[in-house]
């Protein structure tokens, strides 16, 4: 580079604190500066005065470094903390409530509150993390996600007929939790790296998310390998619609459909391999009124409870003499959203439904105004998983969609899914 327009980008950056912003910053001022060098050039200008008057024309470095400041200053999004502190609160209540159960699913609520100081430890960890820092640790990472699924199916604990989790003295850690956002770093890291390179850097990502996903779904966790296309898609969609890889967007967009392709006959091999999956996707066009007591019995029970729930406060109301512990399983991982009607009403559902509608709509109007590219993509996907895994919840619990494990953020009772 140029010693004066070098010694120009200095005087600019020494005022801009946010230093994670400084390369992208360079690049954009250096391009400017030598469109404006060829310009004078043009113009007749040789190629010694030709820079000058460009960096003369950028105006004062004092100036454009002060405004750069203002703008790249790193703000905290006070309404996404609040917003999460009224979900969570409204998950602690109905978590405690939990811990009186009678029977099996009663949850240890000492355990949860250990499980919400990592949360909040981890949170404020990453909050001063220079997340820039993992663009380069894409490929470890990547493997890192591989690993912790192969050991996992190796060694790993046997719930539900299936190793899903590690044992690390008294916790147990869910790997496809864990691993789902490791790959979710890595993909953004690539996608980063693939940058400007044509529609081929496309089914180079699609490999590569690909692999994990059959691993999911070896596993199997099919709700993971789901809500990880979900994010796959997202990302690549909206970094073709800002034309991150360059050239023809028609072409990049037929080689994301075709690659699509690969999830949907792997999810279709893993239905047809479980005849349970199959019966229970069948069973949830009747809304379980096809098999209420065996296949629809969650989807009967479901309707039940939210139908003999109150406006305001616990219900009084039971199922056959039975309360909603002893008759209505998974209450407090996937179908939380019944515990909480059950529990609180009608009214606070209604009202956590509507904090996080409000939540994803705050996730992604912060996004937009991110202006790393790497962070853009980083804290969308990460919006998207989210809103994933909250929406599918909401729907599931109304049985308006099949049922699958999925948990909903920050209400549910699990320690890896919380932190």
């Amino acid at each position: 580079m140029n010693k004066k327009i070098k010694a120009f980008l200095d005087d600019v950056c020494i005022h801009i604190n946010c230093k994670t912003v400084h390369k992208d910053i360079r690049e954009e001022l250096s391009e400017h500066i030598n469109e404006l060098k060829e310009e004078n050039i043009t113009n007749g200008y040789d190629e010694e005065k030709a820079l000058d008057l460009a960096i003369s024309a950028m105006g004062s470095a004092d100036e454009i470094g002060t405004k750069l400041n203002r703008q790249h200053k790193p703000q905290t999004e006070w309404s996404l903390l609040v917003l999460t502190a009224i979900i969570n609160i409204i998950g602690g209540v109905v978590m405690f409530s939990s811990s009186k159960f009678t029977e099996g699913q009663a949850i240890n609520f000492s355990e949860y509150i250990i499980f919400v100081m990592i949360g909040i430890i981890t949170m404020i960890a990453l909050y001063y993390f220079d997340y820039t820092k993992l663009k380069n640790m894409s490929m470890p990472i990547y493997i890192s996600g591989i690993l912790l699924l192969v050991i996992t199916m190796l060694v790993g604990i046997r719930i539900n007929g299936a190793k899903r989790g590690l044992a690390i003295g008294h916790f147990y850690i869910s790997s496809p939790e864990l691993a789902s956002v490791l790959f979710l770093i890595a993909f953004v890291g690539f996608l980063e790296k693939y940058r400007n390179k044509g529609a081929m850097s496309i089914i180079k990502l699609i490999i590569k998310g690909v692999f994990p996903l059959l691993l999911l779904m070896v596993m199997p966790s099919a709700s993971t390998a789901f809500v990880m296309v979900i994010v796959y898609a997202v990302a690549l969609i909206t970094a073709i619609m800002r034309n991150h890889f360059g050239k023809n967007k028609k072409s990049q967009l037929m080689a994301v459909f075709a690659g699509s392709a690969v999830p949907i006959i792997l999810f279709m091999c893993n239905v047809i391999t479980y005849p349970y999956k199959l019966k229970r996707l069948t069973i949830y066009f009747s809304r379980g009124k096809a098999d209420p007591l065996g296949a629809g019995y969650l989807q009967h029970m479901a309707n039940t409870w939210l139908s003999i729930s109150s406006w305001f406060g616990k219900t009084e109301a039971t199922y056959n003499g039975h309360s909603l512990d002893m008759t209505m399983p998974n209450a407090t991982s996937e179908f939380i959203l019944v515990n909480v009607i059950a529990t609180l009403g009608w009214a606070v559902g209604i009202v956590l439904i509507l904090l996080i509608g409000i939540f994803i709509v705050r996730m992604f109007m912060t996004t937009s105004k991110i202006k790393n590219c790497y962070g853009f993509y980083l804290s969308m996907s990460a919006c998207t998983i989210l809103s994933a895994q909250f929406l599918i919840n909401i729907l599931m619990n109304f049985n308006l969609f099949p049922l699958m494990s999925f948990n909903m953020p920050f209400v549910s009772y699990g320690g890896t899914g919380y932190v």
